[in-house]
This record gives structure tokens, sequence and C-alpha cells, in this order.
């Protein structure tokens, strides 16, 4: 299973779960906010027993990834998004995780809004824990 960790008190991290939703036509992503147990059991389980909040996670093949190499690993696995994240994972990480870490500092600022995500039916399925 390949799961997306996120910071679920995050109006932009619940963008981009959403973004992702909309676009994984596979459905091979699942979810779960790093808050929740499911998430905290997840990455304590893969050696991260202690997550930062600013720092989206992917599990994938029983491996975590985190910061921007989960976002372009994510982003490669969205029809559309494949090349160019490819690409971009030839870019030093240090440059990478510069350019994620600045986002993740703004994160609130670069998204304000107050009414959270509601999954419809079909979309709960592939959220660990509700």
């Amino acid at each position: 299973m390949t799961v997306v960790l996120y910071d679920g008190e995050c109006s932009f991290c619940s963008a981009v779960v959403q973004f992702v939703l909309r676009r994984d036509e596979d459905a091979i992503f699942h979810f779960a906010s790093i808050q929740s147990e499911a998430g905290r059991e997840l990455l304590a389980n893969h050696g991260v027993p202690s997550p930062s909040m600013d720092t989206m996670y992917l599990l994938e093949g029983g491996r975590i990834h985190e910061r921007s190499t989960a976002a372009l690993r994510i982003a490669k696995g969205l029809p559309g998004y494949r090349s160019v994240a490819g690409v971009c994972l030839w870019i030093p990480r240090f440059l990478r995780d510069f350019c994620y870490r600045v986002i993740a500092h703004n994160r609130h600022r670069i998204l304000r809004q107050n009414q959270c995500f509601l999954p419809n039916e079909d979309e709960k399925k592939r959220f660990l824990g509700l």
C-alpha cells in the first residue's frame, strides 16, 4: 500500500491531498494525517517516531520518503506529471528540500481556508483511520 502522510490541520496540505485524489485515476494512493493514530503508528513502525508537522511523508514499498522526494514521487504517480517529476528528482536533494522548506514554512499563509475537506464515500475508503 502506498500512503501519503500529511498535516491534517493544514489547509494547504489538505488541498494537496484533494489535488492527488482528483488525479489518481488508478487509486494507488491512500492517505493518513500525521495527527491520526493510523498515521502516527505507520510512521513509528517505519522509523519516524517524532514526525515533523511541516513534512509530507510517503510510505512506498515499505520505505519512507520525506519532503521534496515524497512530493515528487507522488507527482510521478499521477498522469501528466510523471515526466516533470522524474526530471526534478535528478535535482540534488539539498536544493529540492530547500525549496520544499520555503513552501512548508509559508504553507499556512499560502492557502487560508476556514473550511475543511470532507471526502465522499468512495474517497473515505482511501483514508486510513476514518
